[in-house]
């Protein structure tokens, strides 16, 4: 399912107050194949990364929402326009975000050329989507990996196999931003 405009603004309203964190990057030995995904031979670049409990008021078993974008924190932050947006969402349910590998994802989205305009997320070229389950763009497998979980970086991996046959894989290593909601 795609983020509903609420979450995205949450995410938006998140990163506008962790826009002036520090952008050290605590890895500066990362593989040349990280942050990206590819899809039909092409690569697609990933920026920054959101992640998102939706029940931080206790220990119950809540979603756990990871959105990765091509965008700097402070693009995501400012009030502007955006266009051109590669965008992985992914959710699964768990009390903490453990360094395993997680195989059960029911709400999923890839996409490229989205945009984010009057603070409105509109999907551009849908590469995966949970919407339809009998639609080409729906992942018949999918997997997220996550190796490493820091109180400053996530590296982790993933890959969904479409109705079609067609693979997206892709990895992430770096800091995240963390919303905090009241």
């Amino acid at each position: 399912m795609i983020p509903k405009l609420p979450q995205v603004l949450v995410f938006l309203l998140a990163i506008t107050f962790l826009a002036c964190s520090s952008d050290d990057d605590t890895n500066s030995n990362t593989d040349e194949n990280t942050n990206q995904f590819i899809f039909n031979g092409e690569t697609y670049n990933l920026t920054t990364a959101v992640i998102n409990d939706e029940d931080t008021s206790s220990d119950n078993v809540s979603e756990i929402s990871i959105s990765i974008f091509n965008k700097s924190a402070a693009e995501l932050a400012g009030n502007s326009d955006l266009t051109d947006i590669n965008f992985v969402y992914f959710d699964f349910d768990d009390v903490t975000i453990q360094n395993t590998t997680y195989d059960e994802i029911d709400d999923y989205a890839v996409s490229t050329n989205s945009s984010i305009i009057d603070s409105e997320f509109n999907n551009g070229t849908v590469l995966l989507s949970d919407n339809d389950s009998e639609s080409d763009v729906y992942a018949q497998s999918g997997s997220v990996t996550i190796t490493n979980f820091t109180e400053f970086n996530i590296k982790l991996t993933f890959t969904f196999t479409r109705n079609d046959g067609q693979v997206i894989s892709g990895s992430y290593d770096g800091n995240y931003i963390l919303p905090v909601i009241d």
